[in-house]
């Protein structure tokens, strides 16, 4: 009964979500269009976490930024919910996967939110992926980055794939790395079951939100690790390791 009453709050959310998403398309001007879909994400993102019963908080506020300048945010990825946590304190614009754009529901939410899709397996395109994020921050859009390219199980943070860091160096924009810690589930410590119910790790997307539907609270903890800024000299390859150092250390704090 808990599932089906979350459900029915949820889907109503993103009913009115994809109704006012296809509004600003069609009616916004485009020089306004994105900033416009991020801030509806973003809107929608706080609703939809309260219906799921997630409860999100800060760690490092300190480091959040104070200027209007767009920024390359960089965090680990485990969740769905990882992307409403991040759009709900930060109006961005996020890069996914093509696969993911053909995936019901998923891919009709981020396609609704403006998301960037990336074939991360064709090196062919990866020149125009990266000058279309380039472009994106240029345009004053911070964007967000999950480089280990897909969901992990939770044990550890992967290995960033550093193509999409180039980027940052184009632009000369810092990179903000972000750390998501799960903490409890039904307000008790995580554990192989409650990651089973809220992570996505090579399931079927019904079979996640599932899981999310049927448990009564999550808490989770977004942690704002210290800006990187990138240099002429810098290579993305060091930029990814850096990053991927203080997130994984933050991680397993």
């Amino acid at each position: 009964m808990r599932a089906a009453w979350k459900a029915l709050k949820v889907f109503s959310i993103l009913g009115a979500y994809f109704i006012i998403s296809l509004f600003i398309r069609i009616f916004i001007v485009q020089k306004k269009k994105r900033s416009c879909l991020a801030k509806n994400t973003s809107f929608f993102s706080i609703l939809v976490l309260r219906a799921l019963g997630v409860r999100a908080t800060i760690q490092g506020r300190n480091q959040l930024p104070r200027d209007n300048r767009s920024r390359l945010l960089v965090s680990n990825h485990l969740s769905s919910v990882d992307i409403l946590i991040i759009s709900a304190h930060m109006p961005a614009v996020f890069i996914t996967s093509v696969e993911l754009k053909n995936t019901p529901l998923a891919g009709w939410l981020a396609a609704a939110g403006g998301s960037i899709f990336v074939e991360r397996r064709s090196r062919a395109g990866l020149k125009k992926e990266i000058t279309t994020v380039a472009r994106t921050l240029n345009d004053g859009f911070s964007v967000v980055l999950f480089p280990e390219g897909t969901t992990s199980p939770g044990e550890e943070v992967r290995p960033f794939k550093n193509s999409l860091f180039d980027a940052a160096i184009r632009t000369d924009r810092e990179i903000l790395p972000l750390c998501i810690r799960y903490r409890k589930v039904n307000n008790e410590d995580m554990t192989a079951r409650s990651r089973e119910a809220v992570f996505y790790h090579k399931i079927p997307f019904y079979r996640h939100a599932m899981g999310l539907l049927s448990v009564r609270s999550v808490d989770v903890e977004l942690v704002v690790l210290e800006s990187i800024r990138p240099h002429a000299q810098d290579s993305r390859k060091e930029l990814a390791t850096r990053a991927h150092r203080a997130i994984s250390t933050a991680y397993h704090a």
